[in-house]
């Protein structure tokens, strides 16, 4: 799939295009600023990165607000908020795999659309129609978003990290992920691992916590203390059968052994009532230190997003505030409804016990003998309580053991999909991307550097994917060219193998390279069966061959020609 064109246009009061971007259908593509050397045109407002983002919001990015906030001095571009509000400005991103084309529009104001071949859709139907167009991907996993990001490189996240180019994002995630861009799975299997290894990780966390409860431990030191207990308990029972009382209190005896099991059973429940009440409470206090441990700073952006969609909002940021805490309070209050309800039939219950306890007190001997009573009574209390001390180390074992199990069933249907993966299958396919990566390297530093995938990975608790290098680290300087590397090859090892992805690499902040290096990425991108489309000021590149900068450009941009022409 490769990018055709971009055209962002106003469409209020009349249609008016105020960019038509071409871009090359192969090789180089560059937005040049020509921003004088004059002290105060700095070339930081003219827009050069603009087109990028746009495309990324045609391909899924969620927040306009991208194109008129600067993070780094946290402040907005008043103007071109405006603009995109009062002109109801619209992109259309033009995609195009042979002969097939698709045209995506992404409105970039206010309860903006999107819309793919005429056809408006949803957030989430947007993403899922992407990606199947895109990556030929019909499966939940891996999603549009977390793939993007591999072929456009916009954010501090995707710029400054090689193989890791998604913030907070789990090693089965990225496992997922590479065995996509790699096509060592097919992709329903991947997508049913991913679904998996997120159900394993949930029930490992479950784990832990029941581990950390102090009735619980172990299951093994739960399983000893059964086996000592129940020992204990045969021994009193043996004992009592053995006391000379007269058959004629036997009734009553057994009324009472009956009371007994009836009080176990019910100190089970209990138990296991108790547990999941504690594990409902924590629950809430979590959810609760959520809602109190609010990012402020980044409502405020959320609040500072929406008021240059709505003029005039009515609604105070400590409304947005609250409006969060009650999303959170919402989660709180369905989760306090399953705990009243479990609360209800814990009181109940414990009711019950009660009366059981009563009816036992109630329950006298008077007429056995005082001494033979005496010692009855002593057994019969040690057994009770036993048997109360079983029911509760039997329930915890149960729950032990169902987790476990599951983690285990969970744990074998992983180990299947992955024992799929053929090891020749790996090797030859990352020794193909290798081939490219490597060379790239050496061209550009002189250095090979190499890609690796671990198959045995999670089993040795390290992460699935790194870089191998013959010479030493990797350092800040040369960072942005090993990506630039490593994205240009992926291009040319996923042109050859057939793999349905982007053609199209997006980088951003190639200013830092040093000019031999540009003038090496420059020469790759004559290599690769796709499109490279950076920004860069017309001045870095001074030094390289000014035919090739204008048989690359697709947009020149200065501070008299600004991107949305806000001079």
């Amino acid at each position: 799939m490769l990018i055709e064109r971009l055209i962002v246009r106003k469409t209020v009061p009349t249609i008016e295009v105020i960019r038509d971007i071409r871009f090359n259908a192969k090789g180089l593509s560059l937005i040049l600023d020509n921003t004088s050397n004059r002290s105060q045109d700095t070339g930081n407002n003219v827009g050069k990165t603009t087109a990028l983002k746009i495309i990324d919001l045609c391909l899924g990015g969620k927040s306009v607000r991208s194109l008129y906030y600067d993070p780094d001095t946290r402040s907005e571009n008043t103007d071109i908020k405006k603009l995109l509000n009062d002109y109801k400005i619209e992109a259309e991103l033009v995609l195009r795999r042979e002969s097939k084309k698709v045209r995506i529009i992404r409105q970039l104001y206010n309860r903006g659309k999107r819309i793919i071949n005429g056809k408006e859709y949803p957030q989430e139907e947007f993403w899922e129609k992407l990606k199947e167009i895109i990556f030929d991907l019909k499966e939940p996993y891996p999603t549009l978003r977390q793939l993007i990001p591999k072929f456009v490189r916009l954010n501090d996240s995707t710029d400054e990290s090689i193989i890791t180019f998604l913030p907070n994002t789990s090693a089965d995630t990225y496992d997922t992920i590479y065995l996509f861009l790699l096509n060592i799975l097919s992709n329903d299997l991947l997508s049913e691992k991913d679904i998996l290894s997120n159900r394993l990780k949930e029930c490992e966390n479950k784990q832990k916590l029941l581990e950390k409860d102090e009735n619980i431990s172990s299951l093994d030191s739960l399983k000893q203390k059964y086996q000592l207990v129940e020992k204990e308990l045969a021994e009193l029972i043996e004992k009592r059968k053995h006391l000379n009382y007269i058959d004629t209190y036997k009734e009553e005896l057994e009324k009472r052994r009956t009371l007994a099991s009836k009080l176990n059973l019910l100190e089970e429940k209990l138990q296991l009532l108790e547990f999941e009440i504690s594990y409902f409470n924590k629950s809430i206090s979590k959810l609760e230190n959520e809602k109190s441990n609010i990012d402020l700073r980044q409502l405020q952006h959320l609040y500072s997003e929406a008021k240059a969609y709505v003029n005039d909002i009515d609604k105070t940021f400590d409304a947005l505030v609250n409006f969060h805490n009650t999303m959170i309070q919402n989660r709180i209050d369905f989760i306090k409804t399953q705990l009243e309800t479990k609360t209800q039939e814990f009181d109940t219950l414990l009711s019950q016990r009660d009366q059981v306890l009563e009816e036992k007190k109630r329950l006298t001997i008077e007429v056995l003998d005082e001494g033979l009573l005496e010692e009855l009574n002593v057994l019969n209390t040690k057994i009770e309580k036993l048997n109360v001390e079983k029911g509760e180390i039997n329930q915890s074992i149960k729950i032990m053991e169902g987790v476990n199990n599951e983690i285990k069933e969970l744990s074998e249907k992983v180990k299947k999909i992955s024992e799929q993966m053929e090891p020749d299958n790996i090797t030859k396919k990352v020794t193909k991307f290798n081939e490219y990566f490597s060379a790239y390297c050496e061209k550009l530093y002189g250095e090979k550097y190499w890609f690796v995938y671990d198959r045995d990975w999670k089993k040795k608790k390290k992460f699935p994917v790194m870089l191998d290098w013959f010479k030493g680290r990797v350092g800040t300087g040369m960072k942005k060219g090993v990506i630039v590397a490593f994205d240009l090859a992926y291009m040319k090892f996923a042109h050859e193998i057939g793999i349905k992805v982007p053609q199209f690499v997006i980088h951003d902040k190639l200013e830092n390279t040093h000019i031999n290096q540009l003038k090496s990425i420059f020469e790759l991108c004559n290599e690769i069966e796709g499109q490279y489309i950076i920004p860069i000021l017309r001045e870095r590149v001074g030094k390289v061959d000014q035919n090739i900068l204008e048989s690359a450009k697709v947009l020149e941009l200065s501070s008299d020609n600004k991107f949305f022409r806000l001079n």
